[in-house]
């Protein structure tokens, strides 16, 4: 059965105490690379490190810097990012709990927020991985399960300057990333809705090949993205109203633009659920009416089986005096008044429209 529940609690293994920090990874690396990105208007760097070492000026410096970190399994590495970044452990502890429900927490002087990213995998399923930002004035740090993301796009602006985002501040940058993983919301569901489609029209031409798993088994991602699209309104809603150091007045409005993408995405969840709901009514009205013409058949031949019957049960009596026993065209003559009556009950039924 499609499932996305793993055990554990509120990041923590269980019997361990909160603020204990646990990798939730079954092969946790030695060594965890991450990207470091640098801008400002007239420079642009990016380089791969795995030294905690090459962040150690990022929050003094006057440009803006985006750390993604695409390996959560290397736990002295995150704390010691948490530490230069003044990360307490109950913060850490979300970020590296890969089930934590979406979020935004306002610290002192950053933010925290947590989202997660969806796609569908070669094989048609749904495949979500956590994401998790802190923004600061001048730096955004991005922590992901694994390598690979839709981020490329967000690359490619910042290299080739292309638009304002080089000219804006960093929550233009944290802007920018949950803008395209929530316009990434919009292509899984129409997946999601191409499937459905294909399946009503499968059911309405065939319904032999029609497969109630499948059917199910998209009810059950679609609930999973209702439950973790639905906070997306909360968060974009308070990007949008709560008063922060890492929000500028300017960037407000196009945090409106997200909240407005996140309102259709759970509107369009809602739905297609509704679509897959309605796809399981029809496939049991269905079966239902394939039933009806089964019994309706078989109530015309038990129907017609009754006169026949009464008749073969009257001649097969064992009396002494039956007058007809004796005739020579008796046994065909039975036999002709039950055609005769079935043929009679035939065309009743056919006037009636019942066959």
């Amino acid at each position: 059965m499609f499932s996305f529940i793993k055990k554990g609690v509120a990041g923590t293994k269980l019997g361990q105490p909160p603020g204990t920090l646990t990798s939730f990874s079954k092969s946790p690396s030695k060594e965890a690379k991450f990207e470091k990105i640098t801008y400002n208007q007239e420079n642009f760097e990016r380089k791969v490190c795995s030294r905690t070492t090459d962040i150690m000026s990022v929050k003094d410096r006057s440009d803006i810097t985006w750390l993604n970190f695409y390996d959560n399994s290397n736990i002295e590495i995150l704390k010691d990012v948490a530490e230069k970044f003044e990360l307490n452990h109950l913060s850490l502890e979300d970020i590296l709990n890969p089930d934590h429900r979406p979020k935004i927490e306002y610290l002192d002087d950053k933010i925290l927020l947590i989202i997660k990213m969806i796609s569908i995998n070669d094989q048609g399923k749904l495949e979500a991985e956590q994401v998790s930002f802190v923004a600061g004035t001048n730096y955004v740090l991005s922590f992901q399960e694994k390598p690979g993301d839709l981020f490329d796009p967000i690359r490619n602006r910042l290299q080739k300057s292309v638009g304002r985002i080089r000219n804006m501040k960093s929550d233009y940058l944290l802007f920018s990333l949950l803008d395209i993983i929530i316009d990434n919301y919009f292509v899984v569901l129409e997946s999601f809705a191409q499937k459905l489609e294909d399946l009503e029209l499968t059911l309405i031409k065939d319904s032999k090949e029609f497969q109630l798993v499948n059917l199910h088994e998209i009810k059950m991602q679609l609930f999973y993205l209702r439950k973790i699209s639905w906070p997306l309104r909360e968060i974009t809603s308070s990007l949008q109203r709560t008063e922060s150091k890492v929000l500028n007045s300017k960037t407000r409005m196009y945090f409106g633009d997200i909240f407005d993408h996140a309102i259709r995405t759970i509107d369009t969840t809602e739905t297609l659920r509704e679509v897959a709901t309605g796809i399981s009514e029809l496939y049991t009205t269905n079966v239902s009416l394939k039933m009806n013409e089964i019994m309706q058949t078989l109530t015309i031949i038990s129907t017609i089986f009754i006169p026949t019957t009464f008749i073969a049960g009257i001649y097969g009596m064992n009396f002494e005096f039956m007058p007809e026993l004796k005739w020579q065209w008796g046994y065909f003559g039975a036999l002709g008044l039950m055609l005769l009556i079935a043929l009679a009950m035939l065309a009743l039924f056919r006037k009636k429209g019942w066959l």
